[in-house]
């Protein structure tokens, strides 16, 4: 009776779909699998051979001793096998990258594009630039034709200038914004 109840079982699931593609998928890998369980097997047998080898673990212990290699750098060393599929696949997307980059820089409609681009966002920078540095000019220009004293009564009527008022707020909120050494916190 319970032999009738598993053989049940049985056939029940080898009429799902999804196990026999499983199971069809399995048999067809079967003879790598074999494979390389023997080629794990002749190396488990080498390593085994090795290391009945007395003079061979002497050759093997000198040669250590004059490495770097202890127990930090092995334990490095496991800890970079653990990360490699992990840097396998960032490895594959810079070499994704790496490869467009190699095509669109062979590419002259898109480099030119590219050049373009970059001159439309560098344009309003140098527009800025330029304006910033007339301004410079202009200013280092007038102070050196100054050659007049500067009153208090005109650093007065300077102050009440709007100009001059966002100045001061914008030197002042510096100042502001300057840690005090005698109110910082030590952590």
């Amino acid at each position: 009776m319970e032999t009738a109840l598993v053989s049940k079982g049985l056939m029940e699931k080898l009429n799902n779909p999804d196990i026999t593609d499983s199971l069809e998928r399995l048999l067809d890998q079967l003879p790598g699998i074999v494979q390389r369980m023997d080629t794990l097997e002749q190396l488990l047998t080498t390593v085994e051979s090795v290391m009945a080898d007395e003079k061979t673990i002497e050759k093997l212990q000198l040669k250590l001793e004059h490495t770097n290699i202890d127990w930090r750098t092995l334990e490095s060393g496991i800890h970079l096998l653990e990360k490699l599929p992990s840097l396998l696949q960032i490895i594959g997307k810079l070499e994704q990258a790496a490869v467009f980059a190699e095509d669109v820089m062979k590419d002259d409609k898109s480099v030119q594009y590219l050049l373009q681009n970059v001159e439309d966002y560098m344009n309003p920078v140098k527009n800025r630039f330029s304006q910033g540095k007339r301004l410079w000019k202009e200013v280092k220009s007038e102070s050196e034709k100054n050659t007049r004293q500067i009153s208090m009564l005109t650093m007065m009527k300077w102050i009440k200038e709007p100009q001059v008022q966002r100045l001061l707020a914008y030197v002042q909120a510096f100042i502001n914004a300057i840690p005090n050494p005698e109110n910082r916190k030590e952590d």
